[in-house]
Formats: C-alpha cells, structure tokens, sequence
C-alpha cells in the first residue's frame, strides 16, 4: 500500500453523536481513500458508547483518564501519523466533501506550513445564540483569507515536521480546550513559518450554544488565557490575532465606555451619563453596521435586531476578560 499523504487526527471526549457525524462526514470526502487515513484519539472518555464509535478511524489512540484536553490528544494523534501532513478535526464538526483535497491541494504551496478553514453559514442548531455565535466565526475567518499570524485546530493542517520542530502543543500548560491552537500560531510565525487562512476550506459546526455557556467559556477559556498569553509574549499593547484586529478593538473601546457611563449614571442617578451610555450604544450598532447588515441578509432583520444586543456582551465579556487576565498576570511578574 502506498503511504497516506494526509492523516487526520480527530480528538474525541464523550461525544459519541458528534463523533459519529463527524466520521461519517470525513468517509464522504472526495479526497481518495488510499491517500489519507484517519486517526481518532479517545481522550479518557471511560464510556462505552465513545469507544465504540472511535472503532470507525483506521485507528484509535486511547488515552487514559481524566481526560488531558485537546492539546494532548492531538499531540498523540500526530505522533502516530504515517503521512507528513497532519490534519486537525474537531469532533463536533462535519467537514464539507472537498476540505481534505483543498487542505492537500493548499500544500502543493512549498511555502505553506499550515493551513485552516472555517465553520460555513449553516450551523446545526439555528437558535439565535448558536446562530450568532458560529455565523460570527464565519464572517472573522472568510474575511481574513491569505497570511495570518495564529492557528485554528477546529479545521486546519500542518506540516508534521514543522509541527514538531516547534515542540507539538502545549499539553502541560492546557490541559482542557482553551487557546492552545492560538499559541501554536504564534511559536510556528516565531520561527517564521507561514500560515494562511483558505475561507474556502469549511465545515459545518455542530455544537449547541447557550449565552451562560458563550459567556463562561469565552471569559474563562479564551479571554483569561489569551491576555495572560498575551502579557507574557509582551504583546499586550500590539496583540495579533482573527479576533484583535481594529475594528474589534474599536467596538471594545465603544462597549467598555458605555458600560462604565452606563453605571456611573446609576451610581450618581445623572441623566447626562446615561445619555452618555446610550450614545455609546448607538456608536457601536454604528460601528457594527457591517456585521449586523450581513447577519440580516442571511437571517433577516429580526435577527440581526437580535444578535446586535448579544454581540455588545461578547464584547463586553472580552473586554473584560481580557482586563482580568491582564490585570492578574501583570501583578504575578510584580510579586
């Protein structure tokens, strides 16, 4: 048999629906059969049910409990991979026919040492959070197509090599799903390796979101992480990222100021800061009127009148978990 060129590495933690979507999906790809193989890594999920549907990869690493994360799921799954090029699907996402041949075609660059995606305009659960969430990954990835400076494990690829030039994932330091494909990124454009975004590599999301559920794991797994992160590569003031460009850090400013009016005129029962705070709102709709018109022409108004208020507290949880981890981490390099 001639070796695989691409091997794709699924990690999974008691997720068996997801896990069989996910699976099926991947067969389904136009992408020869005898040219990849696919690998499933069973992260301590101790449930028959997982176990028995990781049986459909031509592999199954199982590792022991309690579960170690993602990071260390991957990492187990690209040491075993017979192919020099190493995909990374989530195991809550159905990819579309053609990613696996785009993600190899995308390779015929000798330039390219990693390449991902994005989640497409049709997630499986059509509710306004869900919808606001992963339309909002959509719109952030298929507008920032060509060289990127961070990665994204959800749907992408790397060279095996140069992924293990740069030291795999973190596993030590993230031990659950958090930012450890973001802090990849930025090692593999330390050693200047390029990365590029291909908007036309997609697959369907299939999780389900609810605002507790938003506002928990982007605070606590994306903001906290990524400003201590971010504090200690000394690039607080300069962040790179899909999601730290100016426009985010434009809304961030606007969020943030009508907040603070917002409360300074309950405190000080002042009718000027409150006037304040709503004119702050009113400039971040403004300044957001790209993204709401576009969620409009895909849901329709109601919608996108729906998700402007759901997008000033994902904003406002960025901003201020972002404050937190800053602030936090700052005063641990003082003590």
């Amino acid at each position: 048999m001639t070796a695989p060129r691409l091997s794709v590495i699924v990690p999974a933690h008691r997720s068996p629906g997801y896990l069989e979507k996910c699976i099926i999906a991947l067969r389904a790809s136009d992408l020869p059969a005898d040219e990849w193989e696919l690998v499933i890594v069973d992260d301590g999920s101790s449930d028959e049910e997982t176990a028995q549907v990781a049986l459909g990869g031509d592999r199954v690493i199982t590792l022991p409990a309690p579960a170690g994360g993602p990071a260390r799921a991957r990492n187990a799954g690209a040491l075993s991979a017979s192919a020099p090029l190493v995909a990374f699907v989530d195991a809550d996402v159905v990819v579309h026919p053609d990613a696996l041949s785009r993600i190899v075609a995308a390779f015929s660059n000798p330039t390219i040492d990693a390449v991902f995606g994005s989640y497409d305009d049709n997630p499986a659960h059509t509710g306004l959070v869900s919808g606001y969430r992963n339309l909002l990954h959509h719109r952030v990835h298929q507008s920032s197509v060509g060289d990127v400076e961070s990665f994204w494990a959800g749907c992408g690829a790397i060279r095996r090599d140069v992924l293990e030039s740069a030291g795999m994932f973190d596993e030590t330091r993230y031990q659950r799903p958090e930012i450890e494909d973001v802090e990849l990124g930025y090692r593999l454009r330390d050693a200047g390796h390029r990365i590029v975004l291909d908007p036309a590599i997609q697959c369907t999301h299939l999780k389900r979101w609810t605002l507790g559920g938003m506002i928990i794991s982007d605070f606590t797994r994306r903001g906290l992480p990524w400003a201590r992160l971010l504090v200690e590569r000394k690039m607080l003031l300069s962040p790179r990222g899909l999601s730290l460009g100016a426009g985010e850090q434009a809304s961030a400013a606007l969020a943030g100021g009508a907040i603070v009016t917002a409360l300074g005129a309950i405190l000080l029962k002042s009718s000027t800061l409150a006037l304040a705070a709503v004119a702050f709102f009113a400039i971040f709709a403004i300044a957001n009127y790209g993204l709401l018109s576009w969620l409009r022409d895909r849901r329709g108004v109601g919608f996108a009148a729906a998700a402007l208020p759901l997008h000033f507290i994902y904003t406002v949880n960025a901003v201020s978990s972002l404050i937190a981890g800053a602030t936090v981490a700052l005063l641990s390099r003082r003590s």
